[in-house]
Parts: C-alpha cells; sequence; structure tokens
C-alpha cells in the first residue's frame, strides 16, 4: 500500500517522516500486547466531524450530494472535435476581435486602460460562449465502433502477421 493509505490516511505500520513513531487510527490496535499502538477512542473532541482519518474505513460513509450538484451532474459535458474546432475559432476571434477594437479606442481616447477594460470584456464573453458546452458544439457526435471480441487469443503463432521494420540505412 502506498503511503497515506488507500483514503489519503496512515496506516496503522506507518511511522512519521523521521521514523521514530508509529501512527495509530483511534480506537486501532496494533500487534497484540503492544501499547503504544492502542489508542483510547474518547481522545478524538466530540465536537469533530468525522472525516476518513478519525474513523475506521468500513464505517465512513462519504457525505451526500445537495441536490443542486446531482441536477448539474447530469448535464451535458462532451464537445465533439468540430465543436472543439469551432469554439477555439470563436474564441481566437472575439480575442482578436475585441483586442483591435481596445486598441483603436485606447488610442483615439489616450487611455491604455480602456484597452485593457475592452480585452477583458472580451475574454470574459468569448468565455461565456466557448467554455460550456452548448449544443451547437456537440452537432456532430461520434459514432463508435461496435464491441468486438479479441481474436488475438484464438489465432495461432503462425497466423499472425509478422511486423517487419525498415532497416536504417546510415
Amino acid at each position: 500500500m502506498a503511503r497515506g493509505g488507500a483514503m489519503g490516511c496512515p496506516s496503522l505500520s506507518e511511522t512519521s517522516a523521521s521514523g521514530s513513531a508509529a501512527i495509530a487510527l483511534p480506537g486501532s490496535a496494533g500487534p497484540p500486547g503492544d501499547a503504544l499502538y492502542q489508542t483510547p477512542a474518547a481522545t478524538i473532541a466530540e465536537s469533530q466531524s468525522p472525516s476518513p482519518c478519525s474513523l475506521p474505513p468500513a464505517l465512513y460513509r462519504p457525505p451526500l450530494r445537495p441536490a443542486m450538484l446531482e441536477h448539474l451532474s447530469s448535464l451535458p459535458t462532451q464537445m465533439d472535435y468540430k465543436g472543439q474546432k469551432l469554439a477555439e475559432q470563436m474564441f481566437q476571434g472575439i480575442i482578436l476581435f475585441s483586442a483591435i477594437i481596445g486598441f483603436i479606442y485606447g488610442y483615439v481616447a489616450e487611455q491604455f486602460g480602456w484597452t485593457v477594460y475592452i480585452v477583458m470584456a472580451g475574454f470574459a464573453f468569448s468565455c461565456l460562449l466557448t467554455l460550456p458546452p452548448w449544443p451547437i458544439y456537440r452537432r456532430h457526435p461520434l459514432k463508435w465502433l461496435p464491441v468486438q471480441d479479441s481474436g488475438t487469443e484464438d489465432k495461432k503463432p503462425g497466423e499472425r502477421k509478422i511486423k517487419r521494420h525498415a532497416k536504417n540505412n546510415w
């Protein structure tokens, strides 16, 4: 097991960085008869909320997700390749357009701050248009191949094609 255990908590057999002290979970016991590994369960403050490290793995239950997050998880998050290309082109176009307009306005007004504000507004607008996976970016879904059984186990060694690499001509 990697350092930190499966849940990011120290396991019973792990030591501190100096290697001098063992770390034990509350209420757990180490080797039989070894009092160093035993910790009373009452040492945990009653006001603390349970964390993965304060409870044995069998009793830990992750917190429930609010209803709003469950609704958000049902939204589509994919974008097809043509949608990605369109989003990238729109993003770059809006940024370029706002930079040109911002530069011209800032030059005429002799205020560099207006240039920065216009470019930032263009950036925010382009993020609003291109970062969420709007339906315009999902018009061309990928057509996946059907699942096939892997036929490599069925072939005999003589039936497999031998890959030949081109010789290096130095």
